[in-house]
């Protein structure tokens, strides 16, 4: 079986990623002083789960978007990269040198979303554009082509 790795994004940041010409570190998961900041993708081929974003309501209540409410308020798109300096969850939390309780508290608030660790993957450096597949767009029920990176 030919795993895939994914990099999933709301609509309006894929256009951002590819201008940029790299998948950037995210600065805003750190949490310890010392954590290094990690591009994430998953191996899940439908979505990640913590892809999904929260949104104040009109009460000023945060509530985290299903998948449906995702797709259309915000869109759902991805990027295939290759599997090219990625490691696996278990052993990039240690790397990066993140603080375990922390990392804990991902894996739980992951799995109450839905999603799963033995997922993850992780990059310690921008995932660059020559590493990408390609860029998909979810519509009507699948992925649809987007662009094709060579």
């Amino acid at each position: 079986m030919d795993i895939k790795y994914y990099h999933y994004t709301p609509k309006y940041r894929l256009e951002e990623i590819i201008e940029s010409g790299e998948i950037k570190l995210a600065n805003a998961s750190v949490y310890a002083p010392k954590e290094k900041a990690c591009a994430w993708v998953s191996t899940n081929s439908h979505w990640e789960h913590t892809a999904t974003k929260s949104l104040r309501d009109k009460s000023g209540n945060i509530k985290t978007l299903t998948f449906a409410e995702q797709l259309d308020i915000l869109g759902c798109t991805r990027i295939q990269v290759k599997p090219i300096g990625l490691t696996h969850w278990g052993k990039i939390k240690h790397l990066a040198k993140m603080d375990l309780e922390h990392a804990k508290r991902m894996e739980n608030v992951g799995l109450v979303k839905g999603a799963s660790p033995k997922e993850w993957f992780g990059s310690l450096v921008p995932i660059k554009k020559e590493n990408w597949i390609k860029a998909e767009i979810y519509r009507n029920g699948e992925w649809v082509e987007y662009k094709v990176f060579n």
